[in-house]
């Protein structure tokens, strides 16, 4: 039996600070690394892939993004908001753009597909450094902080349509990925 277990967002550090995203999975005695440079080899697998539409844990995340939905206090938190969505304090990643190579450079990205399982990950490109991400709750629909903000600096979290990132801010929708957080 191989038990295959996957970190990600855990951080690269140096002496000028933390400096990269780090993912890593080890299958039995086999340890695959991958960094923003080095992706993992094919044959490490992330233990969160889509099953028949829906993610693994996605209803039990769904539950809990509707219910901070009306919330407030993510003000350009959005990689926090989908880790909170799928129970973690964090992404461990600096941002959705971050997040978003990384997801690449693992091959676990989705490039353009919009037809995300329930649960995944929903990156954009914004035209800025950090990049959007949100959480697909099905129907069309997402979770996502800052959309509806009638004031600057609110953080409110919205039930959306999926294209409303893209008609409201310009966003360039990049594609979905697995949640793959660190497990620590």
């Amino acid at each position: 039996m191989i038990i295959k277990i996957a970190l990600a967002g855990a951080l690269l550090t140096s002496s000028i600070g933390l400096i990269a995203p780090l993912a890593i999975a080890a299958s039995g005695s086999d340890t695959c690394i991958a960094t923003p440079t080095n992706p993992p080899p094919p044959s490490c697998q992330a233990p969160v892939e889509p099953s028949g539409g829906t993610l693994p844990g996605a209803e039990e995340a769904v539950a809990r993004a509707l219910r901070l939905v009306g919330g407030h206090g993510y003000y350009q938190l959005c990689a926090r908001l989908a880790a909170n969505i799928w129970g973690r304090p964090y992404s461990g990643y600096y941002s959705a753009a971050v997040q978003w190579r990384q997801m690449v450079a693992m091959g676990k990205a989705h490039r353009g597909d919009r037809q995300p399982p329930v649960g995944a990950l929903v990156f954009w490109d914004t035209g800025h450094v950090y990049g959007h991400v949100a959480v697909y709750v099905g129907n069309g629909r997402i979770v996502s902080n800052d959309i509806g903000d009638d004031v600057p600096g609110e953080g409110g979290v919205y039930l959306v349509d999926f294209g409303r990132i893209e008609s409201k801010w310009g966003a360039a929708y990049l594609g979905w990925a697995p949640p793959i957080y660190s497990t620590s």
